[in-house]
């Protein structure tokens, strides 16, 4: 048995005794070799959930200390406790798997069209400026009606009406635009 092992076992025989450093010792020195039985344990893709690993297992001996026969390694005891965290862990996981989106170099942003909405607008300066405004506001705006009834001063029941002509205004004029396009 290596030396670190013995002192690691010596340490946690202490902390059962009672001794709060040495069970503090015997954490913290068991803690980097968790983190290596952890990535063994996990797959490359759930690398980043080592320290859970770790944290759980940590917890885990903590509580079950108790069950630990001080006659036989530790390590072994301990590499146990590891993998099956391990396990608990990957269980937990939703199986679509975690993606870094650093692995995707291929992603783009989102082209934007600058003359989007262009169309829309042209319509929209044919419309009397209190439609325009109305549609704008409600249609593309998201206003709530109750807003817009006392931004225009209309009651509840001549908003809709204003808001249904305004509409129907505009898709005559969209019409219109479609019968002037040339044939192609």
């Amino acid at each position: 048995m290596a030396q670190a092992d013995f002192e690691i076992e010596t340490w946690m025989r202490a902390g059962l005794a009672g001794d709060r450093r040495a069970y503090s010792a015997c954490l913290s020195a068991l803690a980097p070799r968790m983190r290596a039985m952890a990535r063994t344990d996990l797959p490359g893709s759930l690398a980043h959930l080592v320290e859970d690993v770790v944290q759980e297992a940590l917890l885990a001996i903590h509580l079950k200390r108790g069950s630990w026969d001080p006659t036989r390694p530790l390590l072994p005891w301990v590499r146990v406790i590891v993998r099956r965290k391990a396990i608990d862990v990957m269980r937990a996981r939703p199986k679509g798997g975690h993606e870094p989106i650093e692995d995707h170099h291929d992603l783009h942003g989102v082209a934007v069209d600058p003359l989007e909405g262009l169309l829309l607008e042209q319509a929209l300066a044919r419309l009397p400026d209190r439609d325009a405004s109305l549609v704008r506001d409600h249609a593309l705006g998201g206003a709530e009606p109750e807003a817009l009834a006392r931004k225009f001063g209309l009651s509840p029941g001549a908003l809709r009406v204003a808001l249904h002509r305004a509409l129907s205004r505009l898709a005559e004029a969209a019409r219109k635009d479609e019968e002037w396009k040339p044939k192609t």
